[in-house]
């Protein structure tokens, strides 16, 4: 009987094969971010609000920006030097932007990546817009 039953728990245990993992959804690793920077009220040309560093990507959660005039528009871009100026490309196109309506666009996870020793700008039109922008580099 215990050959039997030895016999039997061989078959059981060597008759199912491995099954391989299957495909993994979402992120792997959510960037999480636990930094922000911000930009006072004043300027009206393209500016640094992150700096780029050798070797360091910047993750970005998300921004929040306020205007204490009437209206004007607000624009995020890309690139190397003083405001950018250096292989610009704008990842925000301009959005418009009023005393009574702040815009906020911020989640948990980064979901854009600013490549490595780029910078991130902002672009308000008027000298009454304000901005926090949530990141992450490393």
């Amino acid at each position: 009987m215990r050959r039997l039953l030895y016999a039997l728990l061989f078959l059981l245990t060597s008759a199912v094969p491995a099954s391989a993992q299957g495909p993994i959804v979402g992120p792997g690793q959510p960037i999480l971010c636990i930094t922000a920077a911000t930009m006072a009220v004043g300027p009206t040309t393209s500016t640094v609000i992150v700096a780029g560093t050798a070797g360091k990507a910047i993750n970005i959660c998300g921004w929040h920006i306020t205007n204490t005039g009437a209206s004007g528009t607000y624009s995020f871009s890309i690139g190397t030097g003083a405001g950018c100026v250096t292989n610009n490309v704008v990842v925000v196109q301009p959005q418009s932007i009023s005393s009574t309506a702040p815009v906020t666009d911020h989640i948990d996870y980064a979901f854009l990546t600013v490549p490595t020793g780029t910078s991130l700008c902002i672009t308000p039109s008027v000298a009454t817009i304000a901005a926090v922008v949530y990141y992450n580099q490393f």
